[in-house]
């Protein structure tokens, strides 16, 4: 009988003791200074909304029990086969409870910067007006010779109205696997690399360059710049047409509900699939190819669709490298000064 320990996996191992506090601390922080920024904008602008976190707290707990459940059935099974008599008794005997907190807890800090940043999105065209459109929209043709969505065909415009609503999915599986794991330095710097895009980028990024993208640019602007994407939408992306209809009616109804808020750059859906990219590279080599070419869909159906110009996507990109590499110099310069302490309680 094995005497291995459980949960939630242990994909990723790592001979230096680490801990889950690695991220989990400066994590939390993170996510309280988005709370703190937000009811300091709300209040000058007298925008203090319903807030949606406890519906993104619920959603969180759904999944992360259905992410457990995927990862113990098969572990059940294995009982079954082994005719174990007490596999409820062995699976909590085996169970590392401290992983199972991380990964539960972790989960509900996802829906806590979820809550803030839908809340700094509402309130983001009334702090600052879209202004950047116009601007992304002829760096585009001036770089690309006409607007991104026309160098794609039509008939290739279903399929990645398809695979961009995979998003939320493939980046949930992502946060389930990485959260799963035994506290390790991979672990942390994903996860501290995740806070760090949703806070950094999707505040201080969207904050500094407000623009509503390409789909929602007439409405916004007046005119047809847009128009033939308009129609193109109409006809092969009914996922988009869905979408839009949905924020732009609550953008003009200012109601407030979960995934609220009309923003271009960068790209949120581009910069969370390249972390997707680096994390699950990180924990396996074979992973790179098949993530790396997700994130080159999610890339181009950014801009194919309209959700994005094609700069919101490369500045997402950058942004993403910028905050893994940052987040592994905070985790190394973490490691190494407890290595000083302890070598100096030492000596």
């Amino acid at each position: 009988m094995s005497s291995r320990p459980f949960p939630l996996t242990d994909i990723a191992r790592d001979a230096s003791k680490s801990s889950d506090a690695q991220w989990f601390v400066p994590c939390a922080i993170l996510v309280a200074c988005q709370y703190l920024t937000a009811v300091l904008i709300g209040s000058k602008i007298g925008f203090l909304p319903s807030l949606p976190t406890a519906e993104y707290m619920g959603i969180a707990f759904v999944v992360s029990l259905v992410g457990a459940s995927v990862i113990v059935l098969p572990k059940v099974h294995g009982f079954w086969r082994e005719q174990e008599k007490h596999p409820l008794r062995r699976l909590a005997g085996e169970a590392n409870w401290k992983v199972i907190a991380s990964y539960v807890i972790g989960f509900q800090l996802v829906a806590w910067q979820m809550g803030a940043l839908t809340w700094l999105k509402d309130m983001l065209p009334q702090v600052i007006p879209y202004w950047a459109d116009p601007a992304l929209a002829s760096l585009d043709r001036t770089i690309l010779g006409a607007d991104a969505w026309r160098l794609i065909p039509g008939w290739l415009t279903r399929p990645f109205d398809i695979v961009y609503v995979t998003w939320a999915f493939v980046e949930t599986a992502v946060l389930i696997l990485v959260l799963s794991l035994r506290p390790s330095p991979v672990k942390s710097r994903a996860m501290l690399a995740y806070f760090l895009i949703v806070g950094l980028m999707g505040v201080c990024g969207q904050y500094l360059l407000s623009s509503a993208g390409p789909v929602f640019y007439d409405q916004v602007f007046g005119g047809d710049r847009f128009a033939g994407l308009t129609a193109r939408n109409g006809v092969n992306a009914p996922f988009v047409q869905l979408g839009v209809n949905m924020l732009w009616s609550s953008y003009s109804s200012h109601t407030d509900q979960i995934g609220n808020g009309i923003s271009a750059m960068p790209s949120m859906h581009v910069a969370t699939t390249a972390w997707v990219a680096l994390s699950l590279s990180a924990l396996s080599p074979k992973l790179r190819g098949p993530a790396w070419a997700y994130w080159l869909a999610i890339f181009i159906g950014s801009f194919v669709l309209g959700w994005h110009y094609f700069l919101d996507g490369v500045v997402a990109t950058v942004g993403a490298v910028g905050c893994w590499t940052l987040a592994h110099r905070l985790i190394t310069r973490e490691r190494n000064t407890i290595r000083r302490d302890k070598l100096a309680a030492v000596i």
